[in-house]
């Protein structure tokens, strides 16, 4: 018998491939019935359903936010971390969201009726409305803390994720938006030109260079991480003639890059000179432009510019624009020589008040200039003798004030300062430093109007054209960003609502008391606090203290010869060189006139032999009374030379 727990035999399987065949056949024939038509015009009417509602709400929201006097911004509270997500719900979602959606749906439908039919309505709705109400990113504001001094510089990069600002702290901070949180602490801190102030700071088109000018004579070129790449040579003060020197000798008031050459920059300073650089080109400037007044003397050049900053425009391309101290704007164009200017307007601004910002529009007709005459002018370079339009009462008194056009080149907007405090305007509500809001087509009124700070000037505005916010410096160290949370995009929104990265244990440094063996009061030595005390015990010691030799009295020891004289340089100090002279002058004839009555008397050696034939001798007596009557100084003087006794 078998066994029934061992395994049985495995039996092959057989398929009959003629009735899966049929099967598969019949089953391909019932989906071929299915009306395909209906579950498209379906799909088509649910996506129209719903495109239709995202527009009605896009359509409500812009309503709102353009509803009169609703310009009043709500102030982003950092301490109490307040978020606006009601009104992000009642909203609804943006126009570029409801665009995405329709052009996503329009890829997934195959019919070409239907994208004709939205082509014309997305058109409509991108085309802007004259005769609405002008927009501005003015509902939300958030305060960055560079410092205490004036902020006189800020630029921000192409793709708006990094702000730059710099300021008379002689600090130029970096901002990230990315990794920023509700802290609003910058990234980075340097000092890039030592002990002098920030004038002027710009990114290069592509946004990895920094161009710098500031109260020094040489401009710097660094790299976006702070890494230093160039720096502009410094000219000779000594020349008169500015053309023959290398580089600018007084301080630096603009630098701007060329949008069409990336090696390019230009530079002006008090010297009155334009000055073009290249970074290949590292001895001397590659151009320099004379600035005159009216008299044909030099003047100070306060600002320049190039014609544009985007590159897609033809129009007065080759246009070198800069404004002088004496209140005149002066134009070359780079295809002549910059000998002669080609457009100037003389008396453009008053007299002795300098220009502190000129910027052409985007499309390059019509150029902006600001000044400390506290006016705003457009300008024509075809009619250049008056301005299109000019708006007054705007006070200026920091020659940093900028003017720059809105990303539509619709509107113009400048910051104003506040007037110096007097009896007269000390409770004046209007002293406050505010940003206002022109239309290009006419500067009569502004089109708007908001208060910044109450005891601050406005100095640099920027609108930035991919973010559509609003950014602005003032003299107090604060720089605001102004944005809208539908029409605005990435920036602030990225870290305004984003919290705090929270501490983690490896931050915090703890200070840990270490015992080891030797540490026990046993093993403990005393510490002495007052080091005086071991400095005058090692002071005593001879061999810490590395005490010379004292000198050795008596016998010599130790190879040291004790007696004085012993050797010949202590004999001659003995017998010589401390000998001291004698306390009375002698006199050598008074010694031997001493001897002649001696001799007289007694006549032993010489006298006996001669006294026949020597002459009686005469003496003169006179001498001695005469050398008595003298000075003291006489008597020297009688006295050979060669017989005094030095002393």
């Amino acid at each position: 018998m078998s066994d029934p727990s061992a395994p049985g035999k495995k039996a092959a399987r057989s398929f009959d491939f003629q009735s899966m065949m049929e099967q598969a056949r019949k089953g391909a024939q019932e989906r071929t019935t299915v009306d395909w038509n209906d579950e498209i015009e379906k799909a088509k009417e649910e996506n129209e359903s719903r495109i239709a509602e995202m527009k009605i709400k896009a359509d409500e929201a812009v309503k709102k936010m353009q509803i009169p006097g609703n310009h009043k911004t709500k102030n982003t509270s950092i301490e109490d971390g307040e978020e606006d997500d009601d009104d992000d719900d009642d909203f609804g979602p943006s126009i570029d969201l409801a665009n995405a959606s329709t052009a996503d749906n329009e890829d997934a439908s195959s019919d070409d009726e239907d994208e004709d039919r939205s082509k014309p309505l997305a058109e409509e709705e991108d085309r802007p409305d004259d005769d609405e109400q002008p927009f501005f990113p003015l509902t939300h504001e958030i305060d960055l803390k560079h410092g205490t001094k004036s902020v006189s510089c800020l630029t921000v990069d192409t793709n708006g994720e990094r702000l730059i600002s710099g300021g008379f702290d002689y600090e130029l901070k970096m901002w990230d938006f990315p990794t920023m949180d509700k802290s609003l602490k910058y990234s980075r801190a340097i000092s890039p030109c030592e002990s002098h102030q920030l004038r002027s700071i710009e990114f290069s088109p592509g946004s990895d260079m920094l161009l710098i000018a500031s109260g020094s004579c040489q401009a710097k070129v660094i790299s976006r991480d702070g890494k230093n790449m160039y720096e502009c040579v410094r000219g000779d003060m000594y020349l008169i003639d500015m053309q023959k020197t290398k580089g600018h000798i007084s301080t630096l008031n603009r630098a701007c890059w060329n949008p069409k050459d990336l090696n390019e920059f230009m530079t002006c300073a008090d010297d009155g000179t334009v000055r073009l650089w290249s970074l290949i080109r590292r001895t001397e400037h590659v151009s320099c432009i004379k600035t005159k007044s009216e008299q044909g003397k030099k003047t100070a050049t306060t600002t320049c510019t190039y014609n544009t900053y985007h590159t897609h425009v033809t129009q007065n391309e080759y246009l070198i624009t800069a404004g002088c101290d004496d209140g005149s704007i002066q134009i070359w164009d780079r295809r002549r020589p910059f000998v002669n200017v080609t457009f100037m307007s003389r008396r453009a601004h008053e007299p002795e008040n300098s220009i502190t910002s000129l910027c052409w529009s985007y499309d390059g007709r019509n150029l902006a200039s600001r000044s400390t005459d506290h006016t705003l002018k457009l300008w024509d370079i075809r009619n250049f003798k008056q301005p299109l339009s000019e708006y007054r009462d705007l006070h200026n008194r920091f020659s940093m004030t900028n003017v720059a056009f809105s990303p539509d080149d619709r509107f113009l907007i400048t910051g104003t300062s506040t007037r110096k405090k007097t009896d007269d305007n000390l409770n004046d509500s209007t002293n406050v430093g505010s940003i206002y809001f022109f239309n290009r087509n006419s500067l009569a009124e502004p089109e708007g109007q908001i208060q910044v700070s109450e005891g601050a000037s406005v100095i640099k505005t920027l609108w930035h054209s991919k973010l559509n916010q609003i950014l602005c410096t003032t003299s107090n160290g604060i720089i605001k960003i102004f944005y809208d949370t539908i029409r605005s995009k990435q920036g602030a929104l990225l870290f305004a609502n984003r919290e705090e990265r929270q501490k983690k244990a490896n931050d915090y440094f703890i200070n840990m008391n270490i015992i080891n063996p030797h540490a026990l009061p046993l093993y403990r030595q005393e510490r002495v606090r007052n080091l005086s005390v071991i400095r005058m015990k090692n002071r005593e010691d001879p061999v810490k203290s590395k005490r010379p030799d004292l000198p050795v009295s008596g016998a010599g020891s130790g190879g040291r010869i004790g007696v004085h004289g012993g050797t010949l340089s202590s004999y001659i100090v003995k017998n010589i060189a401390l000998q001291k002279p004698p306390a009375q002058k002698e006199d050598s004839r008074a010694i031997l006139l001493g001897y002649q009555e001696k001799c007289e008397q007694n006549p032993y050696w010489v006298a006996p032999a001669y006294t026949s034939t020597q002459p009686k001798p005469i003496f003169q007596t006179s001498t001695e009374d005469k050398s008595r009557a003298k000075d003291e100084d006489d008597e020297d003087n009688m006295v050979p030379m060669w017989k005094k006794q030095k002393t």
